[in-house]
C-alpha cells in the first residue's frame, strides 16, 4: 500500500520571501537537475530586484518529513484596489515548481491545494506557462475553479542532421544560404564573457525595439534588461549575433543549463528582412551548440500563426504544450442560492 506522506505548505511574503529566496533557492535549484534556466537563482533574483513598489514577492514552499521538497516563486501585484498573484518572473518562457520533490505527486498536489486555499481566501491568481512535464501543471489541470489555456512549444533536439530534413525544407535553407553568400560578408558570434554580454545588450534592445515596436505594450513598465543580464552573467546567458557586411542584422538572448539552451528575446533588423537574418542566425546557433555538446534548443512558446509555426517547423522541432491557469472565483453562497432559485422559477 502507498505510504501517506504528511506535507506542509507555507506561504511567505515581502521581506520573509526575499530572505528565503536568497538563502534557500540556490540549494533547491541545484537539487533539481530538471529545472530549467528560467528557474535559476540568477534569473529569479534578477526579477526579484525588478519588482515595482506596487508589487511584493511571495514564495510558497512544500515540506514533508524529508524537509523542504519544492517551492514556487510568485509576486503580488497591486493596481488600485485589485490584487493579482502571478509568477515572480514575468518574462520566463516557462514557470514551475523547483526542488528535489518538484515532480512528486504528493508535493504537487499539496501545492495545488495550497493555491486553492489562496483562491478561497479571496485572492486572484494567474499562473502562466507550466511546461507539459510539470507535475504542478497536471495537478491544476481540470481542477475546479481553474480555467486552463494551452500554448504550443517547440524544442529542437540536437544534433540536427540537415541532410535528413524533408526536401522542401532543405531547398529553403539552401536558397537562403545562396542568397546571402552572393556578394555579402557574414559573421556569426556569441558572447563568451559577462563583459561581452553587457556590452552587446543595448544593441540587442535596439534591434528588438525596431522589430517589435508596434507590438510593445507601452502602458507596462519596461524592465531594465541591462540589470537583468548583470545578474545572469555568462554562467547562465549569452547573446548570439549575425552581422551582414559589418552591420548587426540579428541577435538572440539565450539562457542555458547543462546541455540545454533556451531561446529568449530574438531580434532582427527589419531592413535586412530580405536576407532572412533570423534563419541565418538560428542555423549557425544550432551548429555551434551541437559542436559544444548541447543536446537541445528550446524555441519556447509559439503563437498559432503561419509566421511563428512555419518559422519553427523548418527546424523539425518536437512540439509540446505549456499550460496557463486563471482562477475562477467560486460563487458566494447567497449568489449561488439566487441562481438556483432563478433556474427553478
Amino acid at each position: 500500500m502507498p505510504v501517506h506522506r504528511i506535507t506542509h505548505v507555507r506561504t511567505l511574503e515581502n521581506d520573509a520571501a526575499t530572505t528565503w529566496i536568497s538563502r534557500w533557492w540556490p540549494t533547491l535549484y541545484e537539487a533539481d537537475p530538471r529545472a530549467s534556466a528560467y528557474q535559476s537563482p540568477q534569473w529569479v533574483t534578477a526579477w526579484l530586484h525588478q519588482l515595482p513598489a506596487s508589487s511584493s514577492p511571495i514564495v510558497m514552499t512544500v515540506a514533508d518529513e524529508g524537509g523542504v521538497r519544492a517551492a514556487l516563486p510568485l509576486a503580488r501585484h497591486r493596481t488600485g484596489a485589485t490584487h493579482v498573484i502571478s509568477a515572480l518572473t514575468p518574462y520566463a518562457e516557462y514557470n514551475d515548481l523547483v526542488g528535489p520533490g518538484a515532480r512528486h505527486p504528493h508535493v504537487s498536489q499539496a501545492l495545488a491545494t495550497g493555491l486553492d486555499q489562496l483562491l478561497q481566501d479571496g485572492e486572484n491568481l494567474e499562473l502562466a506557462h507550466f511546461p507539459d512535464h510539470s507535475a504542478l501543471g497536471h495537478a491544476l489541470d481540470g481542477r475546479r475553479n481553474w480555467e486552463t489555456t494551452r500554448t504550443r512549444t517547440a524544442f529542437v533536439p540536437l544534433p540536427l542532421n540537415w541532410e535528413t530534413l524533408p526536401g522542401n525544407l532543405r531547398r529553403q535553407h539552401a536558397k537562403r544560404e545562396r542568397r546571402i553568400r552572393a556578394g555579402h560578408s557574414i559573421t556569426y558570434a556569441r558572447t563568451r564573457s559577462t563583459d561581452e554580454l553587457l556590452h552587446l545588450q543595448p544593441e540587442l534592445e535596439r534591434l528588438h525595439a525596431a522589430r517589435w515596436a508596434s507590438a510593445d505594450d507601452h502602458e507596462q513598465p519596461r524592465p531594465d534588461w541591462g540589470t537583468v543580464l548583470s545578474e545572469l552573467t555568462d554562467t547562465t546567458a549569452f547573446i548570439a549575433t549575425i552581422t551582414i557586411d559589418g552591420a548587426l542584422a540579428a541577435a538572440q538572448l539565450c539562457l542555458y543549463r547543462g546541455t540545454t539552451c533556451w531561446s529568449l528575446r530574438p531580434a532582427m533588423d527589419p531592413g535586412a528582412a530580405r536576407l532572412a537574418p533570423g534563419h541565418l542566425l538560428l542555423r549557425r546557433l544550432i551548429d555551434d551548440l551541437t559542436s559544444h555538446g548541447f543536446t537541445g534548443l528550446d524555441l519556447g512558446r509559439t503563437a498559432e500563426t503561419n509566421g511563428q509555426t512555419g518559422y519553427k517547423e523548418q527546424y523539425q522541432p518536437r512540439w509540446s504544450t505549456a499550460r496557463s491557469f486563471t482562477s475562477v472565483r467560486p460563487p458566494r453562497p447567497d449568489a449561488e442560492r439566487a441562481a438556483l432559485a432563478a433556474s427553478s422559477a
